[in-house]
Formats: structure tokens, C-alpha cells, sequence
């Protein structure tokens, strides 16, 4: 048995950061936790390959005296609590004395910093724990830290890290979720050279949201405002008739500090209770009050996690809170297309030979919107499926010719419109039901297609452009999917300010039609960033496809008509591109059967 020894400190000080640094996100958060403490009310966050190289964090805070600063890098040195009593009121983010000494093991750091009362600042250089410079120098108040190659030292951490653009999406998140609880202070992050967002420092959290997640989510949102005791709830809830697929944008701070509760979410969705869909969520920025000696936040060093003393209480306040903001201003949900869940299902096609229908696979993977290759795609059993040869199964194959189907649309003849939603007709010997809400999003999705595929894309100039205001992880990514929208035929430029203005859009959408398009799709980026995920980005363009006509919309004759000519030019007319049905057909000879009189 080998002899039980003391660490070296080098050796204890990395095993003790991987519990508050795990990753660059790990690092903004602590250090622009350090800054609000210190009581600055500017704070710039710079951001370089995603934090692993660079990360900056500037405040115009209180600063470190000169001779207090070599003691901050060692662990367990604070100034937020001195006594053991001090943990059950802790009105600190930090409190523990473990970030500064935990970055600077797994990392080379440095801090320039000023008290507003000293003449001249203090420039300290730490390297793997150890100080390598101590040196005034020339500086504005405040404090100024530069983390340098994140786990250069621990290289068996450094190669569980994600993508540039993955870590990048983390800080931009965090900080994001920060800026929205301290609306006084004045938020600018910056990725690369590129500004992610600026917050005005004007006291509102809605100019907060509008600035960070964009306009279109600041006009669904209801405020909300309620106290009771000593417990204090303001923020904002999405009206019932916007939702997401995700809790995305469900953001909780208590008492200033950016958290994940269950609690909290369950009283969001008791708010909800029966006006949402199953799987919808709604958007909620909340930010909570609660007197600190009735909340632990010592569960965790990187202080993500709380426990209330009651979780009932807190649930029944919050939850109560939302339902009356929502009967306010909503008495009534409005219910939309976009709020039920379509799943992807075996197709039954029935012939005149079989009772049964063979199942047939007639989803169509956009599997990659940069031409790259092909990634293999899990098959279903053979067993149950039998598939056409001229039934694309995968990829991005190029559209062929109409595929020969036994649907002769020429042979039609309509008989009228059921429910108007279902199409009749009759061709010879074969009765037709046409969805004409699916028949319409295979329709849109093969154009998309085609356009895409396309050598030359076709577009029509706008008047007046199209405005869009998005979030900043969105712009941030601007370079994964601005190709992606101009193969489409859409033409776009930033404007400033996370705006993007839309100049151009494809030939063949109407105007509707192409801004309710880039809504979905922008929407899907922010509930599933992964653009490099085929599976993610088919998912996401069949979930856009929602301009289409609706069951129940009247049509004419004439569109009628329109629509089985355009069904009959798509490579695959059996199913619109979730998978569902456009049309059933029954021989004569089933229904003659299914009446006894075969």
C-alpha cells in the first residue's frame, strides 16, 4: 500500500479548479460576478475562439488596493464574508475566494487594476499559480483581467472542450442571461471583432430583452409584478399564443444571481396550466426577491444551483404571479398551428392488389446545406418498409424528374372540398383525398429545395427590405447560416445592433410567406444552434414550411387546380415533408369491397 503524502500545491491547486472551471464559460462567469460585486455599472466582456485563447473581462468598479492584490490569487482569500454566521446572508454573488486562484491554475492571467483613490494602478502576471510580475503601472479605475490559453497546462481537460463556435455560444448566453438581471449597469460583449450585443444601462429589463434577444420576443412578452411579504417577483412571461420547443428562454435570477430551479420551472408551468400545448413552452424572464437567510446558495462552487427553505411557498407565489399577469392581459389563449406537435409517421399506400399497404419512408434529409458530404443515415427495418427507386431516402440528392405514380392529375375530376381542408376526386377507377395543407408544404419545400440546388438563384428585389432583429448567439453565428438563406435566394445585410435587413427574397415566395419563413427558421437556430448537424437543419427548414395553406382556409377552383398541377411536379407528391399524407387513394374495387360487393 503506497504512503499517504500532501499534494503538491501545484498538483491540489488544479485538482481543486476543476470543481469552479470546467470551461471558458466558467471563467466569464466568475470574473463578471467579481465585477458586479465591485459595484461597476460598465462591464465589457471580450471574447476570442470561444474563451480557450483569450478571454478579457474590464470593469470601472472599486479595484484592488495595491497591496491586496497578490493575496487575491490565493485561494479562499475574499472580502465578501469574514465568519461563519455571514453564510446564511450572503447578498454577494461571490463569497467563496476560489475563482481567481482557480483560473490562475490552469491558466496564464493577468489583472490591472485602481482604487479610485490611489494615483496609480497595479499590473500582477500570474502564471500556473505562480506570480511572475508585480509592477505599477498607468490605468483608469477599476479592474481589467486577461485569461490567456485556458488549460495549457492540463491538457487532458483541453481536449474535452467544444467547438470555437459551441464555447462562444455558452459565454454569449451567460452574459446575455447576466446583463437581463442588472439593467443599471451597462453590458457590452464582444466576440472576436465582433460586437454581440450593448445594453443601455437604462434601468429597464424589457430594452434589456429587445437589446439581447431581439424585438420579436419583446412584443409577445406580458409583464409581470407581484409582492407578497418579503418576497418580491418583476419580469416578463410570453403571451399564451407565443411558444417555443425548448426552455430556452426561460431565464431565472434570484436575488441577482442567474440560476437553474426546478422549482421554478414547475411554477412556470402551473402559470400555464391548460393554456399550452404539450411540449410548448412559453418565454419567462424572471427575476425574484427572497431575504437571503431563506435561501441557500453554497450547494455548489460554481453557485448554479439553490435551495429555497420552502419550495412550496415559492412555487405557489410565482405560479400565482404568472396566472393572474396572464388573465390580465390574455383571457382568453389563442391557440395556433404552430403550437401542435406534427410527428413523422409510416405512410400507408394502397393499391389495388392489397388490402395492406406497403409503408414507404418519404421523408427527404436535407442532409447537408453546404455541400459537404453525405453523413450515413440509420434505415429503418426493410422488413416493414418498401421504397420506390425513384424515392429520394437521403441526402441532398439532386431533384429529379417527376417520379411515375399512380396519380394521374390530368384524369381528375373534382367533385368539391370537405371540411375545407380535404379535396375530392375521382380519376377512372380511383377516389382521391387530398390533405391540402400537406399537399401545399410539399409543394413549398420541393421549391425551397429546387431553389437551393439551383446554379442560378432566382429572386425578387423588395421595395421596401425586411427587418429583422435577432439575438446575439444568432449573429455571433451569422457566418453558419447567412450562406445557408442566400443559396435559398433570400439576400441580407447587417445593419447594426443584432439587425439584419432583407433586400431580396426567393423568386417564388410572396412577401408573407418569405418573413414568416425566416422567423421560423431564425427561431429554430436559437432552440437548436447545431447548424453543422444535418439532421438539426432539416428539421429545423421542414419546421418553417408553415406559410402553406391551412386546413379550413377556403380556395377557389382555380387554386385548387393550381396546387394538384404543382403536387403533380414534385419528385415526391405521396407526403409532405413531416412525413404526413398528402392524399389517400382508394380503388374501386376496395370500396366495392369494403361494401361486401366484392
Amino acid at each position: 500500500m503506497a504512503n499517504i503524502r500532501v499534494l503538491d500545491k501545484s498538483v491540489a491547486d488544479k485538482i481543486a479548479a476543476g470543481e469552479v472551471v470546467d470551461r471558458p464559460v466558467s471563467i466569464v462567469k466568475e470574473l463578471v460576478e467579481n465585477s458586479i460585486d465591485s459595484g461597476a455599472n460598465s462591464i465589457t466582456v471580450e471574447i476570442k475562439s470561444g474563451g480557450k485563447e483569450y478571454i478579457r473581462v474590464t470593469d470601472n468598479g472599486s479595484g484592488i488596493p495595491e497591496e491586496e492584490v497578490e493575496t487575491a490569487f490565493q485561494r479562499h482569500a475574499t472580502s465578501k464574508i469574514s465568519a461563519v454566521r455571514d453564510l446564511d446572508s450572503i447578498r454577494t454573488l461571490g463569497f467563496r475566494g476560489e475563482a481567481l486562484a482557480s483560473i490562475c491554475a490552469v491558466s496564464r492571467v493577468e489583472i490591472i487594476t485602481k482604487p479610485a483613490a490611489s494615483r496609480t494602478g497595479r499590473r500582477v502576471v500570474c502564471d500556473s499559480s505562480r506570480i511572475m510580475a508585480n509592477e505599477p503601472i498607468g490605468c483608469p479605475d477599476g479592474t481589467t483581467i486577461t485569461v490567456r490559453d485556458l488549460f495549457y497546462n492540463v491538457p487532458a481537460r483541453l481536449k474535452f472542450l467544444g467547438s470555437d463556435g459551441a464555447e462562444s455560444r455558452r459565454v454569449i448566453d451567460l452574459v446575455s442571461r447576466i446583463a437581463l438581471a442588472y439593467p443599471d449597469i451597462r453590458f457590452r460583449l464582444i466576440n472576436g471583432t465582433k460586437v454581440v450585443f450593448q445594453t443601455s444601462s437604462k434601468g429597464s429589463i424589457l430594452d434589456n430583452i429587445i437589446s439581447v434577444y431581439g424585438s420579436d420576443i419583446g412584443r409577445e412578452l406580458v409583464p409581470v409584478e407581484e409582492d407578497l411579504g418579503d418576497l418580491h417577483l418583476r419580469g416578463f412571461v410570453s403571451n399564451p399564443g407565443f411558444s417555443m420547443t425548448s426552455r430556452m428562454r426561460q431565464i431565472f435570477c434570484v436575488n441577482g444571481r442567474v440560476v437553474s430551479s426546478k422549482v421554478l420551472e414547475k411554477a412556470v408551468d402551473r402559470g400555464y396550466k391548460e393554456r399550452l400545448f404539450s411540449g410548448r413552452f412559453p418565454a419567462a424572464f424572471l427575476f425574484l426577491a427572497v431575504p437571503p437567510d431563506q435561501l441557500d446558495v453554497n450547494i455548489h462552487p460554481t453557485k448554479k444551483e439553490i435551495r429555497f427553505d420552502n419550495n412550496a411557498e415559492i412555487e405557489d407565489f410565482t405560479a400565482e404571479a404568472i396566472s393572474k399577469a396572464l388573465r390580465v392581459r390574455e383571457a382568453v389563449p389563442e391557440i395556433r398551428a404552430d403550437h401542435v406537435k406534427e410527428d413523422v409517421v409510416d405512410i400507408p399506400v394502397l393499391n389495388e392488389k392489397q388490402d395492406q399497404g406497403k409503408q414507404i419512408d418519404v421523408k427527404d434529409l436535407l442532409s447537408t446545406m453546404r455541400k459537404e458530404a453525405t453523413p450515413d443515415v440509420p434505415k429503418r427495418n426493410s422488413a416493414t418498409q418498401e421504397v420506390p427507386s425513384n424515392v429520394p431516402t437521403g441526402g441532398l440528392a439532386p431533384l429529379r424528374a417527376p417520379m411515375q405514380v399512380p396519380f394521374d392529375i390530368d384524369g381528375l375530376q373534382l367533385i368539391g372540398i370537405l371540411f375545407d381542408t380535404y379535396i375530392l376526386a375521382y380519376s377512372e377507377d380511383n377516389f382521391y383525398m387530398i390533405d391540402q395543407h400537406a399537399a401545399h408544404e410539399r409543394v413549398f419545400y420541393e421549391k425551397l429545395r429546387k431553389q437551393y440546388e439551383a446554379a442560378e438563384k432566382y429572386s425578387q428585389q423588395l421595395m421596401m427590405p425586411l427587418q429583422f432583429h435577432v439575438s446575439g448567439d444568432i449573429t455571433s453565428a451569422e457566418e453558419s447560416w447567412m450562406p445557408i438563406i442566400m443559396d435559398m435566394g433570400y439576400r441580407a445585410e447587417f445593419f447594426g445592433n443584432n439587425t439584419y435587413l432583407v433586400r431580396e427574397i426567393p423568386a417564388f415566395m410572396e412577401l408573407g410567406e418569405a418573413e414568416q419563413f425566416l422567423n421560423d427558421l431564425f427561431q429554430g437556430f436559437a432552440d437548436e444552434p447545431k447548424l453543422y448537424d444535418p439532421a438539426v437543419l432539416d428539421k429545423i427548414i421542414m419546421r418553417s414550411c408553415k406559410s402553406a395553406v391551412k386546413g379550413g382556409d377556403k380556395l377557389t377552383e382555380e387554386e385548387v387546380s393550381s396546387l394538384l398541377e404543382q403536387l403533380k411536379a414534385c419528385v415526391n407528391p405521396f407526403s409532405c415533408p413531416h412525413g404526413r399524407p398528402t392524399f389517400i387513394r382508394m380503388t374501386k374495387y376496395e370500396i366495392e369491397h369494403m361494401f361486401k360487393r366484392a
